[in-house]
């Protein structure tokens, strides 16, 4: 990732696709965010994000500094609201407490229902309101994507959850061309800055962008899926994947017999569903979003070259993660993890190819 920059963003300086995840303003923390300048503007509701925004991941003990930023912004008049999808509400009750500010849970972020529900509850527009948080790919793509100004803020520490890894990858991307859009001191005081032409517009080298950040979403579901069916789910005493793996072997012994254990066997089956869900994902945002696809006309005929191709590219991700789960040794959580970024990335060529010539070609 670029070397961090705080300052305004001219989102007039660069191409089209960039805009979705380009912030108002980036600033070193949430204490440096000038509130009288966010009041002159017309805001008056702020969203917040939590972890690493507000606090470390998994933290509850606030620093001084964004405490007293806290309280003069409703001192200011203010309206403060936290929006969260954590499972951990319990945590979320006690951070409400102790700031004393108002939560709206929903559906994951960069989705626009949480915003929505937001501006609902303080009867606000979506001009008055300006979200505050640490990623790139949900608090600030979430925000734009409802109308919303957003400031984006150096994350606290490095710890953070699993997952989020994966759209701090795609925010590395991401954040060399945004990057292009700043306004700069030397702009601000008028002198003769250079100002960045907009990227030259490349069909294929967008939507393959686009193409392999949908591909990173569904990877992460494709993947929490696995994990939540081999290694979380049980059936009575035991893990299912287990249960279902012993069964397979005892029933389907020279089928399965490249399995090292029984989640080995029950590697495909689980990882079969996994992969369902992630594709209808990749469906509905590479049909909207990277193709641009309008109209209910074709869309059933859409679904059906593009379930036609991805089909094939689940097989040719299935075979390579079961092979390499099973040959890559050490721990299971990593050997599966491992093996399912692979089976992702050769399975990924063979679906943008498919996806542009066939099941979206216009």
């Amino acid at each position: 990732m670029s070397r961090w920059q705080s300052g305004d963003f001219d989102r007039e300086r660069i191409s089209d696709f960039f805009h979705p995840f380009t912030p108002a303003h980036a600033a070193d923390s949430l204490e440096q965010v000038d509130l009288q300048r966010l009041w002159d503007r017309g805001k008056r509701l702020i969203l917040l994000d939590v972890d690493n925004t507000l606090v470390e991941w998994k933290g509850e003990n606030f620093a001084p500094a964004v405490v007293e930023w806290l309280e003069k912004a409703k001192g200011m008049g203010f309206t403060l609201c936290i929006l969260s999808n954590t499972r951990r509400v319990e945590r979320l009750m006690r951070i409400t407490q102790l700031l004393g500010v108002e939560t709206v849970r929903g559906r994951f972020k960069p989705s626009r229902a949480m915003y929505r529900l937001a501006l609902i509850k303080f009867h606000k527009k979506p001009e008055e309101a300006i979200m505050i948080g640490d990623q790139m790919m949900t608090d600030i793509l979430g925000a734009n994507r409802a109308g919303i100004d957003a400031i984006w803020v150096r994350k606290m520490a490095s710890k953070e959850f699993g997952p989020t890894r994966i759209n701090r990858f795609i925010e590395g991307l991401l954040t060399g061309p945004i990057y292009k859009s700043l306004i700069t001191p030397l702009d601000e005081h008028g002198n003769a800055a250079e100002v960045t032409k907009p990227l030259r517009e490349r069909s294929v080298y967008h939507q393959f962008v686009k193409f392999a950040i949908v591909g990173a979403t569904s990877f992460a579901v494709d993947l929490a899926i696995k994990f939540f069916l081999i290694r979380y789910v049980h059936a009575g005493n035991q893990l299912l994947s287990e249960q279902v793996g012993h069964t397979l072997r005892t029933d389907f012994p020279g089928l399965f017999s490249f399995a090292r254990d029984d989640q080995g066997a029950a590697a495909p089956i689980l990882g079969f569903i996994a992969s369902l869900f992630a594709m209808f994902n990749s469906f509905v945002w590479n049909r909207l979003w990277t193709f641009e696809v309008r109209g209910k006309e074709e869309r059933l005929k859409q679904m059906k070259r593009f379930y036609a191709v991805s089909l094939v590219g689940l097989v040719i991700n299935n075979v390579v993660f079961t092979l390499f789960f099973n040959i890559i040794p050490g721990h299971r959580g990593v050997s599966l993890a491992v093996a399912n970024a692979l089976g992702a990335v050769v399975a990924a060529a063979w679906n943008f190819y498919g996806s542009r010539r066939y099941a979206f070609k216009q």
